[in-house]
This record gives C-alpha cells, sequence and structure tokens, in this order.
C-alpha cells in the first residue's frame, strides 16, 4: 500500500463509477476575514494497492494538527480492506479519498493534515493560514493616515 497523492480542495467528490472530481484543489493557503474563525475545506488523498496487499486490512489515520503537533480535530480513520488481488493485467488498484473537515482555527500559522499508519507518519501536506487585512478605509480596515 502507497500514499499516491494528497491535497487540499474546496470541495470533493468520489462517486460510484471511483473517479475522483474536484473543486477548487491543490491550494496550500487559506486566508480567513477574521481569527479565530471557521473553515471548510476537504483533504483529499489517493492510495495505491498492489498484490501484496490483496486479503489484509489497512487503517490509516488522518489527524489536522496545528504547528506545534497538536490536534485541532479528532481523527478520521479509514479503513481498506481488499477480497482479492488487484484486477488481471493491472497489478493494482488505486482508491481515492476525500475528508471533508470543519475546523475552527484558532491563530495565523501553519497546520497540516498527517496521514499515519500503524504509528508511522505517511506523509504531510502543509496549509498556511491567513487572516486576511481589510483595505485601508474600508469598514472594519484602519483608517486612512
Amino acid at each position: 500500500m502507497e500514499l499516491s497523492f494528497a491535497f487540499f480542495a474546496d470541495a470533493a467528490t468520489v462517486p460510484p463509477d471511483g473517479k475522483l472530481y474536484v473543486l477548487g484543489g491543490g491550494f496550500s493557503a487559506l486566508a480567513l476575514p477574521q481569527l479565530p474563525g471557521m473553515a471548510t475545506f476537504a483533504v483529499v488523498a489517493g492510495f495505491r494497492f498492489g498484490v501484496a496487499d490483496a486479503g489484509q486490512v489497512h487503517v490509516i489515520e488522518l489527524r489536522f494538527v496545528d504547528n506545534l503537533g497538536k490536534l485541532v480535530l479528532p481523527p478520521t480513520t479509514m479503513r481498506f480492506e481488499s477480497a482479492g488481488p488487484p484486477p488481471q493485467g493491472t497489478g493494482e488498484v488505486s482508491v481515492s479519498t476525500v475528508s471533508v473537515l470543519h475546523p475552527t482555527l484558532g491563530e495565523p500559522g501553519e497546520y497540516a493534515a498527517e496521514f499515519w499508519r500503524e504509528g508511522t507518519l505517511l506523509s504531510t501536506v502543509r496549509l498556511h493560514v491567513l487572516e486576511q487585512q481589510s483595505p485601508i478605509g474600508s469598514p472594519g480596515g484602519p483608517p486612512p493616515a
């Protein structure tokens, strides 16, 4: 089993056809009007399973953490189990996942989505959170100099 990709998106889905559909994918920074503030986004990941993975259970934990490694949300657990080997001629099966998160982000800085398997960190996707600055002279913004 290997993690082949992971990224943030505004929205994503994997319908029964198994294809991944993404809107606003691939960002690494998020600006909120004020902090603390709530955000909603998807963490998209793709996993590949080969012949050696057949008949095994794979449990992956998605952790969304702050810059100190502290959990911002409870972890999300994903469970994969193959009933048999990959289809003849392909050698592998690819599975895309979408986890929609709704964290309250307390302060600007770096956050991360971490993928863990059996106590081992597989991959990290970093998200830089910023507080939007109001333009000078706008309501709620600093007064003109």
